[in-house]
């Protein structure tokens, strides 16, 4: 049986857990190169021996830095001579009544989840479109949809790339280049950590669901897209939970 992203090139941000790195492990199930990204050293060694596939490879960036950003898709190029896909998934969080948030917590939220997939776009753009296009997927969240208490700067960061995806979706129409955003719901990963019980003990969905819809969105064919998909355990507080 064929594989859906064969020989493609694909850059993972935030692809040394959790999302990321099931995103990483299925694309490379599918028989894509992939390249990650994470904040430091010792991370990304621990999911490229994790993980242990001859076409993962990793490099230590900053997101939010034009000059990392830069460095990381001459690397791609390097390794893959060509970037197919994109996936924007760095991301953090910082949670608190919005009277008790400082400035310096708000800004941090919004360079790794809405600068660091404007740089990564804005890059994506450069080589994608004299190489016949590609894709781009943003890792959103439902919180887009709906916000939870204390979560101002989260939510407003995922409003934005919601918004930053149908901008660039506009952008790319006729360069062949395909923006989508994936609205994960609750997904088992190390954010619950510091999360309070009561949402703690809602279902959840297990990190490789959330990357089998993300193969998917990424294999469609040259003439479709999935612009927007929300994806979540159909026992979680959603729809009316107000």
């Amino acid at each position: 049986m064929s594989q859906l992203l064969a020989n493609q090139g694909i850059i993972i941000t935030g692809g040394t857990r959790g999302i990321g790195k099931a995103i990483a492990e299925a694309c490379l199930a599918e028989g894509a190169r992939v390249l990650i990204t994470g904040r430091s050293e010792e991370s990304v060694n621990k999911a490229l021996e994790a993980i242990g596939h001859d076409a993962l490879t990793g490099s230590v960036a900053d997101v939010a830095s034009e000059e990392d950003t830069v460095r990381v898709f001459e690397l791609a190029m390097q390794q893959f001579g060509k970037v197919d896909a994109v996936v924007n998934n760095a991301g953090i969080a910082r949670a608190g009544a919005v009277q008790n948030l400082r400035a310096k917590d708000f800004q941090m939220v919004m360079d790794t989840n809405l600068t660091g997939a404007f740089l990564y776009s804005r890059e994506a753009f450069r080589v994608m479109k004299d190489a016949g296009g590609g894709r781009i997927l943003n890792i959103g969240s439902i919180s887009s949809q709906t916000p939870r208490f204390g979560s101002v700067p989260y939510t407003t960061s995922k409003f934005g790339l919601q918004g930053m995806t149908r901008a660039l979706q506009v952008e790319g129409r006729d360069l062949g280049i395909m923006v989508s955003c994936l609205h994960p719901g609750n997904v088992h990963t190390d954010i619950w950590d510091k999360a309070p019980k009561s949402v703690v003990d809602e279902p959840k969905m297990q990190v490789a669901d959330i990357a089998r819809v993300a193969v998917l969105m990424l294999s469609m064919p040259p003439n479709s897209t999935i612009i927007d998909a929300t994806v979540l355990d159909p026992r979680q507080p959603f729809l009316g939970r107000g």
